[in-house]
């Protein structure tokens, strides 16, 4: 008769009761860290000017001034958040399958790989007076710099996804008689997945850079104008204000990309 013996948690093992583990879990490490960092904060402004560093609890109070109070804050959000999304949209409509293309086929990655490095590298603040000069100084110059910002990142890496496809994976799909087609839409499509994920969550980041850039040098609107606005006043805590409120932007948007990756490809450890 065979006897299943269980290993138990002793004192001397290395393994820890479950409920001692969540417990440690319920302040979540970004928390700490965001305390930590409001702390030192506080004490650096401490004996400050307001206009050279104010304290967190001036900032939040301007936050609240121009978000509740006078509004001026969701109206310039508004605003902002029009030129992100075509621009980024658009750049996600053409990096994807650019990037992807250039990385199944050598021939594509030859006649536009020059191209797209050069736009990656280009600083893109030279290029906003020819957006000026050829689309005005409305909604499309924004757009177009929202665009150029964010599509070579995505088609940079939908192309490391595509190259990086296992060469077994091919070679398999080949022993079974695949054609050309089926091992791009069967093998090299499935294995983009993870990656065209991670391009949208790059080139949203380099979105909303172009996007305040945009609205900074083209066309003073939106967020933007908050920002001019208040370094002309030296307004410094509705500043810090308008910038947490860029920086929460995108870790929303990377957060909301995040629970998305996880959705679609639930195989893989975030």
């Amino acid at each position: 008769m065979a006897i299943e013996v269980r290993p138990t948690a002793s004192a001397g093992s290395g393994e820890k009761p479950r409920g001692r583990r969540r417990s440690r879990r319920l302040v979540p490490p970004q928390a700490i860290s965001v305390a930590g960092l409001v702390a030192l904060w506080w004490l650096a402004s401490v004996g400050q000017p307001s206009h050279i560093l104010p304290s967190p609890g001036a900032v939040a109070g301007k936050l609240w001034e121009i978000a509740f109070v006078t509004g001026e804050l969701w109206a310039a959000l508004q605003i902002s958040l029009v030129s992100l999304l075509l621009g980024g949209g658009l750049a996600l409509v053409v990096g994807v399958p650019l990037g992807v293309l250039m990385g199944a086929q050598r021939t594509i990655e030859r006649s536009l790989d020059l191209y797209v490095i050069g736009l990656y590298v280009a600083p893109v603040s030279a290029l906003t007076p020819l957006f000026i000069f050829w689309l005005g100084i409305d909604l499309a110059p924004r757009v177009a710099t929202v665009f150029v910002f964010a599509v070579p990142q995505i088609i940079i890496t939908c192309f490391r996804g595509a190259r990086s496809t296992p060469l077994t994976h091919i070679q398999v799909a080949r022993a079974f008689r695949a054609t050309r087609r089926d091992i791009f839409t069967k093998v090299i499509v499935p294995h983009e997945i993870p990656y065209v994920v991670t391009a949208l969550r790059l080139g949203l980041g380099q979105a909303i850079k172009g996007m305040v850039l945009a609205e900074l040098l083209i066309s003073t609107t939106g967020l933007g104008l908050l920002l001019s606005t208040y370094s002309q006043l030296f307004d410094t805590a509705a500043l810090i204000a308008v910038v947490l409120v860029l920086m929460l932007l995108g870790v929303l948007a990377t957060a909301i990309v995040a629970r998305l990756e996880k959705a679609i490809t639930p195989w893989r450890p975030l």
